[in-house]
């Protein structure tokens, strides 16, 4: 079967921080395929700190182009932002939210004049609307991408997600921890890491002002501020850095986190376009990845990571058990690793000692063998292998 079109249901919205899904969306458009990205249609009744993001889930659908001032679309990949109700074990709004999805699903394939049999389903719920959705068009191919347990967020997708993973021709775990977790009770499990943004590298991107004059030691963190960042590590670490700069960038879910008023502490707002985040991080002295250390964060590989190691940055996070199994694989200098307090101090000082050059060189050989345009072309492979499925090139 020739494989033309996708069709993603995404956790996240378009124009959140850059994950896999984006990188591999934007890689399946560059090999022909027509791509439809479909935004989170939620796996949990909206709580009030949810707020903000149902307002700008309204406001891309009515007021502005999803591409406006935020992530260019590339050739080939349509954004759909659902006016979904935001319930998604009622049998009313999983009926109501079909039905708007099942329109514009029909409308994509109307317009790239595909057949279901042609079109890959990648997605990363396992919400009763999306198991839905698998059973009602004979697709080429279905792949369940699993990036964390979403069990950790909402308990009831258990019985949904079960169903899913024996139903997916192809089930891709981000982390070696979340495959081991899932193996046993999973079709066709593969082991499927993340890689690395050149374009970052490359991308001609001046340090915003508000960086540039931030006191070093300059340590960063970049990512979602939520219930899994570990508060106390960062007051820790202004402390005990007080002539330094402790920089959070990233959207803030208020009402799972409450930060510290601390002057050497700076919170900026995410970047609308992801090269941005080339200016900020060319401008830090340490990546920070400082979890909580549950069940939810110990088995994923944080994106940052690799953002982190593109620049050549050291970096100090909790020990995880996935950041345990790729310090393992590491050189001595890069990762360092911690669970208590105390040592995330000690830990920091000591990376900030490192000869950062051996670091970049350490780096440049790992990113050269997982760029992200290799992680999508093994991608495309494993759909071939398991489905015996060629890719039309246009």
């Amino acid at each position: 079967m020739k494989l033309r079109g996708v069709v993603i249901f995404a956790a996240v919205d378009w124009n959140f921080l850059r994950q896999r899904v984006h990188h591999l969306a934007t890689g399946m458009t560059q090999a022909g395929l027509k791509v439809l990205f479909v935004e989170n249609t939620a796996v949990r009744s909206p709580r009030l700190a949810d707020l903000p993001r149902i307002l700008q889930r309204l406001q891309t659908a009515f007021i502005r182009p999803v591409d406006k001032n935020g992530e260019p679309l590339p050739e080939n990949l349509a954004v759909y932002s659902p006016l979904a109700m935001p319930w998604p074990y009622s049998a009313v709004a999983v009926t109501w939210n079909y039905t708007i999805l099942r329109r514009r699903i029909q409308k994509f394939l109307e317009d790239e004049k595909l057949r279901p049999e042609e079109v890959l389903l990648l997605t990363y719920l396992a919400t009763p609307l999306v198991l839905r959705f698998i059973e009602a068009f004979p697709w080429a191919r279905v792949v369940y991408d699993v990036v964390s347990d979403p069990k950790q967020v909402e308990p009831r997708l258990a019985p949904f997600e079960e169903w899913l993973l024996h139903r997916a021709d192809v089930t891709l775990f981000a982390s070696a921890t979340l495959l081991d977790q899932y193996r046993d009770r999973t079709k066709n499990p593969v082991l499927f890491r993340d890689g690395f943004s050149t374009e970052l590298i490359d991308a001609e991107i001046e340090t915003p002002p508000e960086v540039a004059r931030l006191p070093r030691p300059r340590l960063l963190y970049i990512g979602g501020i939520n219930r899994k960042l570990w508060v106390e590590a960062i007051e820790a670490l202004c402390k005990a850095v007080p002539h330094g700069s402790v920089i959070l960038m990233g959207p803030v879910a208020h009402g799972e986190v409450v930060l510290p008023n601390l002057p050497n502490l700076h919170l900026l707002p995410p970047r609308s376009r992801y090269i941005e985040l080339a200016g900020v991080l060319r401008a830090a002295d340490v990546g920070l990845i400082p979890y909580r250390p549950d069940l939810y964060t110990g088995a994923m590989h944080p994106a940052k990571l690799n953002e982190y190691l593109v620049f050549g940055l050291p970096v100090v996070a909790t020990a995880t058990p996935e950041l345990g199994r790729l310090a393992r694989e590491m050189a001595e200098g890069v990762l360092y690793l911690t669970d208590a307090l105390e040592t995330f101090i000690t830990a920091t000082y000591f990376s900030l000692s490192t000869d950062l050059e051996e670091v970049r060189k350490t780096c440049q050989k790992i990113i050269a063998k997982n760029t992200w345009v290799q992680r999508s072309n093994e991608f495309m492979n494993i759909l071939h292998k398991e489905g015996e499925t060629s890719i039309v090139e246009e």
